[in-house]
Order: structure tokens, then sequence, then C-alpha cells
């Protein structure tokens, strides 16, 4: 069984969601045409950039993250940014000019983090969902993301009918099923491996104190 380790709480100051896609190489041809078929959905990615962590005398976490080369699986909770929803974005939505930027700045209180559940069974390779947004409001938009179990999912489209419920395409295929009343996620998860470790190492200079800032992750999302 795959064990599955907690991407370390650290400060970020970047961060991507993304499904690029992907493609299956099928050999050659008798012609010696390289044959490459598409894989439907491809694999989503998560990019993260860490920011100057200034902690590493205390608690060497980046030095444990950095030592991870061999495939590890990481669970990773999305930071809150612009493709996080978040009861900060829509209290600045409605309060404020549209045109002003960043509206998520704004100082306004926040109770917690939004819910919701799912209304209608949706199968796993499937790329609609149907959820229930009639306490939240109509705010979720395309290239916000969203989550079930343990995975993220980018907002492609999404129509509201008048009872507040949200018909939504989503990418990357949902990767399991969803059932009534499962639980959505608007600060989801990622399960993933770090696939280019070697560009984000980075050593303790002297001259930092201590301090360490590693170059950008790259993880591929993993099946487990």
């Amino acid at each position: 069984m795959t064990t599955i380790l907690d991407f370390p709480d650290l400060a970020i100051s970047g961060q991507l969601f993304h499904s690029p896609g992907a493609a299956v190489e099928g050999g050659f041809t008798t012609g010696g045409a390289r044959v490459i078929s598409p894989e439907p959905g491809g694999f989503a990615m998560l990019e993260i950039q860490l920011a100057m962590q200034i902690d590493e005398w205390a608690n060497p976490s980046v030095s444990w993250l950095l030592s991870k080369a061999n495939g590890q699986v990481f669970k990773v909770r999305l930071a809150k940014t612009p493709q996080v929803l978040t009861e900060r974005q829509i209290i600045a939505y409605k309060t404020q000019p549209r045109n002003l930027n960043p509206i998520w700045y704004i100082d306004q209180p926040i109770n917690g983090e939004l819910q919701t559940v799912f209304t209608a069974t949706a199968l796993e390779g499937t790329t609609t969902v149907v959820f229930d947004m009639a306490q939240i409001g109509p705010y979720l938009k395309p290239g916000h993301v969203i989550g079930h179990h343990h995975h993220t999912y980018l907002v492609d489209a999404i129509e509201y009918d008048a009872a507040g419920e949200a018909t939504v395409t989503v990418s990357p295929p949902l990767r399991r099923d969803i059932a009534v009343n499962d639980e959505l996620l608007f600060r989801p998860w990622f399960v993933g491996t770090i696939s280019n470790m070697s560009n984000a190492r980075q050593t303790y200079d002297a001259a930092n104190a201590g301090m360490i800032q590693p170059g950008a992750f790259s993880m591929s999302e993993a099946y487990v």
C-alpha cells in the first residue's frame, strides 16, 4: 500500500493548479512513424513556489522535504490563491467595485471555510457534477478549483438554476465516484509526486543565516 506523506505546512509565494493533458507513447509503425495516443483528460499538475523560509533552525521542514526524491507521494492542501474561492473573496465581491484589484486583500472578518454538498451522483471518468450553492451564492466561476476526497478539479464551465443549484463541467475527469451528500471542498487537496526535485533542491547559504529559498516544485497527480 502506498504511503501518503503530508506536505509540510510552509509559506508559499505562488501556486497554480492546472490540467495540461497527457499522451501515451505507442511505439512505431512499420513505416517508422512514431505513434502517440492522447489520454483523455490527462493528468493534473500543481505548481508550488515556496516563500523564503526563515524558521529552519527551529523546524527544518524544508530539509526533510528536499530529501524526498524517490517518488514519494504527498498530500497537499491548496493555499488560498485566487483559484480557491473563499469567504473573503465573496465579501469583497459584494462590497467593492469589480475593477478593484486585488479584491481578496480587503480587511473583512472571515467566519470559516465555505461548505456545501453534491446533490447528484457522478461516476468516475465523467466531467459533470451538481452541487448546492443556494446558501453561498453564484460566486464560483470558471477558473476556480473545487475538490472531492483528495482530488482537485478545475471549473471549466458552470450554470446556476433558480434554486441555486450549480451544474459544473470540470477537468480532469472525476477520479472517483461521487454520491449524493458527499462534501464538496472549496479548498481542496492534491495528491501527487514531485517531478522536478533536482530543480527545486537548494542549499543553505551561509549569507542567509539559515534561511532558504527553494526552487519551484512541480507536482504530478498520483493515483493511489
